[in-house]
């Protein structure tokens, strides 16, 4: 999205992205997250978050709110990724993934999520691609995202445990993961590189 000019980039925090009002308050319909604004009265799944403590900039040229994220293939001995059901937006399947903390070094970023998000612990996070990633929206207003995304094998998938941001888990094949409703970058990375992501 693009930032209008009367928001200051300088001060922190969330806003309606229909307003851009800073009376947000956080809500749950049926398990799902959204954001109530108590200026315009209305209801959205996402709202516009300024966080200095993710790595974000806005595209000089367009004016374009960009935020930097990691996520990973995680793949079982029968060749089938991990994936979730998200409870907050977008709400549909998706990989391990978030957001690149400022400072933060996108391998370790990458560990963190996955430990936070599935409880798995791995230090075997193989490097996959970095590239920008047009059209995937978050939850905290951008449209667009420098991905670095990392592909994992594990052998252990009894421990695994979903956090509060994903419900569902599932081991599915690409080609079955595809007729699931999945989050813009997943669809994106399996329809563009297939079966390379699990070699």
């Amino acid at each position: 999205m693009q930032i209008p000019i009367n928001i200051s980039l300088k001060q922190e925090g969330q806003y309606c992205i229909h307003c851009f009002s800073q009376k947000v308050e956080r809500i749950y319909r049926n398990e799902l997250t959204y954001y109530h604004c108590q200026s315009c009265g209305k209801t959205a799944e996402r709202s516009l978050v300024i966080d200095n403590g993710i790595v974000w900039w806005i595209d000089k040229q367009t004016n374009e709110y960009w935020h930097e994220s990691v996520g990973v293939f995680v793949f079982n001995s029968e060749n089938k990724a991990l994936f979730f059901e998200r409870t907050i937006y977008p709400f549909a399947f998706t990989i391990p993934a978030g957001h690149l903390d400022t400072g933060e070094i996108a391998e370790m970023a990458v560990k963190r999520e996955l430990m936070e998000e599935t409880g798995i612990k791995s230090d075997n996070v193989k490097f996959f691609s970095e590239e920008d990633v047009i059209g995937d929206k978050c939850r905290r207003g951008s449209d667009n995202h420098r991905w670095h995304l990392y592909v994992t094998k594990i052998k252990n998938t009894a421990s695994i445990k979903i956090n509060d941001e994903g419900i569902k888990p599932v081991w599915l094949t690409l080609n079955e993961a595809l007729k699931k409703e999945l989050v813009f970058p997943v669809r994106y990375f399996i329809e563009k590189y297939g079966e390379r992501l699990s070699k």
